[in-house]
């Protein structure tokens, strides 16, 4: 037993006077700046124990209310959201279950989706559909079939790919099939600027 209590007492005396031997980074009369910003963002608009004087949040600021006469007020409406520059709208679902997706691109690396393209379906059902900010576009509540999926290639723009198939009116497309319940991804459009 002694013989364990001496190694305890040789293993740990350096890890004990390391740890006594740590430098003291403040003064001991606050908290550092990072603390104190670590503190402050857990809970805002409050004092802070040692450090300096919580920061004053900026006023909200509502819009005004609107009261019609004789009416009860009523909050401005937001403004509607831009009409794609293409003229392109998405469709709604179409009363079944499949769905259709993929991206428009620029086909060079680093390969970043075109916003506000448009992707036209045709089939048992015809749709269309905008790309969003990363190029993606969705068609969904689709009933079973096969399909052609097509882009409108905007001005200035020539298609890369897909290289062969469907032909649509600005390049090739993508003949698809899906059954109820079903989906097809990764029906991408590849494109270039001469």
């Amino acid at each position: 037993m002694r013989a364990f209590t001496v190694l305890l007492a040789l293993v740990a005396t350096p890890f004990l006077a390391g740890v006594s031997q740590q430098v003291k980074t403040n003064s001991g009369v606050g908290h550092d700046a990072a603390h104190c910003a670590m503190r402050a963002a857990l809970r805002p608009g409050t004092a802070i124990n040692k450090c300096d004087p919580a920061p004053t949040q900026p006023p909200v600021v509502n819009p005004p209310v609107v009261t019609p006469p004789g009416g009860d007020p009523q909050p401005p409406l937001p403004p509607p959201p831009p009409p794609s520059p293409t003229g392109c709208v998405n469709s709604g679902p179409a009363g079944g279950t499949a769905s259709i997706d993929g991206q428009v691109f620029v086909d060079a690396s680093p390969w970043p989706g075109l916003q506000d393209w448009c992707v036209q379906l045709s089939g048992p059902v015809s749709a269309t559909a905008v790309t969003d900010a990363s190029g993606n576009y969705l068609f969904s509540g689709l009933p079973a079939g096969t399909y052609t999926v097509c882009e409108t290639v905007q001005t200035g723009w020539h298609e890369t790919f897909p290289t062969s198939g469907p032909t649509c009116a600005t390049g090739f497309g993508w003949t698809i099939t899906v059954t109820d319940g079903s989906g097809a991804s990764f029906i991408w459009f590849g494109n270039l600027t001469p």
